[in-house]
């Protein structure tokens, strides 16, 4: 085997072995964050878990949308974006637009725990409300989806390739989008809420019936900082490098060495959509909890069909023993 064909085969072995049981993970995750979330009323009522919410519902989208598609294309050859256009447009699309949603709302999240931990209760009352929250989750939607509009009419297929066509739109979207909202405004913002936040607990903590839930929320912050630079840093600088290197001539070598660093990075990529709900429930002993809750109550109602199942098979048997022969004439 050439050493193309082996690189090729090592790309395709990250999706078979990785990346598949890896989207798997996400999408558990996902259905579990929200069965979890919506089920337990002290959840429901809490701002910060509100804006996890809309990050679980936005990742299930790009998952089971972005995800798949990726997939099929990098792990079984499938053209799906490399072949069709509109499918092309569809996912650039709808790949930025729920990555960059998805990323806004740990911001909120911090946002939303400096506000709680302010001495100020007008303050808190006004940008705590359920409300705002709703509020902020919806407009955060809407602006990124306007925002990304032009992604529909830059992509195309290139050389076999969905990719955004060279224009001025490429050059901002490479140099300037993509660095700030994937990793500089995320991170800044962030990390200056979190440090606001730690001053406010210093000087004097605001009591509250969610206080314990809110400290846990705010432990799981640094590790989606951490979850954000790791797969965020990696997209923004392979952008870069394309888009440096878009005149270069490849040969065969390069560019499966290219693909193969691609999927590498792209796994990180997804790590963001991936471990969120994991990080939720290591660090947060309430998650836990309510998980555990939420498990039980299903064993026992599958254990309650069950026991129904077999009631009722029991009851059919016995009426069909008991039932007269037939009269012979």
């Amino acid at each position: 085997m050439s050493t193309s064909g082996k690189l090729h085969l090592a790309a395709h072995m990250i999706n078979y072995v990785v990346a598949l049981p890896l989207m798997i993970l996400g999408i558990v995750g996902v259905i579990l964050s929200m069965i979890v979330f919506t089920l337990h009323a002290s959840f429901r009522r809490n701002t910060t878990i509100n804006y996890l919410m809309a990050g679980s519902v936005l990742a299930g989208i790009h998952l089971l949308i972005v995800d798949i598609q990726t997939m099929l294309v990098g792990g079984f050859d499938f053209g799906v974006y490399n072949t069709n256009e509109a499918v092309c447009r569809e996912h650039t699309y709808i790949r930025y637009v729920t990555t960059v949603s998805t990323i806004c709302f740990p911001c909120w999240d911090a946002f939303d725990q400096y506000v709680g931990t302010s001495r100020d209760a007008n303050f808190r009352n006004r940008w705590r409300s359920m409300r705002f929250v709703r509020l902020a989750i919806i407009c955060t939607v809407i602006f990124w989806i306007l925002t990304y509009i032009p992604i529909i009419f830059t992509s195309e297929i290139i050389d076999g390739t969905c990719q955004l066509r060279q224009s001025p739109y490429k050059l901002f979207n490479t140099y300037v989008l993509t660095p700030l909202v994937h990793i500089i405004i995320p991170a800044l913002v962030m990390l200056y809420y979190t440090r606001g936040t730690i001053q406010n607990l210093r000087s004097a903590i605001v009591q509250s019936s969610h206080e314990h839930l809110a400290k846990q929320v705010r432990r799981m912050l640094i590790p989606q900082l951490f979850l954000l630079v790791v797969s965020g840093v990696p997209f923004g600088l392979e952008g870069i490098y394309y888009y440096l290197t878009s005149n270069v001539q490849r040969d065969a070598n390069q560019i499966a060495l290219e693909n193969l660093v691609s999927q590498i990075i792209m796994l990180f990529y997804h790590f963001n959509f991936i471990f969120t709900f994991y990080i939720y429930v290591s660090l947060s002993s309430e998650v836990r909890k309510a998980l555990r809750k939420t498990v039980l109550q299903g064993l026992r109602k599958l254990q309650l069909c069950s026991r129904h199942v077999k009631v009722g098979n029991l009851m059919l048997r016995h009426s069909h023993h008991t039932l007269a022969p037939p009269i012979e004439t």
